[in-house]
């Protein structure tokens, strides 16, 4: 049976510039989108949301799917993942909204 592991991930673009953040990934540093699992109880709004304030200190609403796809890791685990965008539009003059 396919069950895959839930992720979300948060794309946030404000004027020009695109956040990233660092993490380390097999001890090995790496800049990244804001994303991490979706947990039994939460929607993937809220697991969006929640990933992208532990790991920027932003809170905002994601604003629109950008999109979903499937990823088999190396070691033969199944991801979906679900993308969504977050413009500047969401963030209240200059400062994280929430």
């Amino acid at each position: 049976m396919f069950k895959p592991h839930v992720t979300v991930a948060c794309v946030v673009q404000a004027e020009s510039q695109f956040l990233v953040v660092e993490e380390t990934i097999h001890g090995q540093p790496r800049w990244n989108q804001p994303a991490g699992h979706l947990e039994a109880d939460k929607t993937l709004i809220e697991a969006a949301q929640r990933e992208l304030w532990e790991e920027s200190g932003i809170r905002a609403l994601p604003q629109a799917l950008l999109q979903i796809y499937q990823w088999i890791a190396p070691d033969n685990t199944p991801f979906l993942r679900f993308l969504f965008a977050i413009l500047s539009a969401a963030l209240r003059d200059g400062y994280p909204a929430g």
